[in-house]
């Protein structure tokens, strides 16, 4: 009886450590389900930011083109991802009594983009005791082209007492940072938050696209 009760508990263990070893093998079979090389993935975003002018617009009509942009990215490797990116925002501000003074300012980025995936890593690192699951854990850099533009028209100059229309544009490079988040819904649709100046502003949130690579 001893020796039965006692090949129970061995094939109770072996049964357990089978069970340990095929949850290992389907995790990481999974590891990378949060990314993946060779997959495309587009995100279109928008941000909660205001760059346009700091006026006080009371007594003016508003109508903004909140900052919106698109990103595509392919997978290099499984764990870097790296694309391009395209945005654009937009204010309008029209004078309620003087209908000929609008203020308008426009932004339009263009640019590259590359991020570290680190779900994967950090099951790994843990010996799969951190499981993930369907979250992406990502940091990257955006290499951006900015133009911004500003039309003035009808403007009251206090100094000189009369009206005055004026255009500027300025150009910037720059190299700007961000982190960011994914939850995965299903295999190929996700929602995102990001916060950095990668973006067209702080905080930006959105959805993306996976497109497998065995579609292609």
């Amino acid at each position: 009886m001893q020796q039965l009760c006692q090949k129970h508990s061995q094939l109770s263990n072996l049964l357990k450590r089978v069970a340990l070893t095929l949850l290992i093998v389907a995790v990481g079979e999974c590891v990378y389900g949060q990314f993946k090389n060779n997959d495309w993935y587009i995100s279109p975003k928008i941000s909660f930011a205001d760059y346009s002018n700091k006026n006080d617009w009371n007594g003016y009509s508003i109508q903004k083109v909140p900052p919106i942009s698109l990103s595509v990215e392919k997978g290099v490797t499984d764990y870097l991802s790296a694309g391009a990116l395209l945005g654009i925002s937009r204010d309008k501000y029209v004078n309620d009594t003087l209908s000929s003074n609008v203020h308008r300012y426009s932004e339009f980025a263009f640019g590259g983009v590359a991020n570290l995936h680190f779900a994967g890593w950090i099951e790994k690192w843990s010996n799969y005791n951190i499981f993930l699951g369907d979250w992406d854990f990502y940091a990257g850099l955006s290499v951006l082209m900015n133009w911004e533009g500003a039309k003035e028209t009808d403007v009251w100059n206090a100094e000189l007492q009369k009206y005055e229309s004026n255009n500027s544009s300025d150009f910037s490079f720059s190299v700007r940072p961000l982190i960011g988040v994914r939850y995965f819904v299903n295999d190929n649709f996700c929602m995102l938050l990001e916060v950095g100046e990668g973006n067209m502003g702080l905080v930006t949130t959105g959805i993306t696209f996976r497109i497998p690579s065995h579609y292609y």
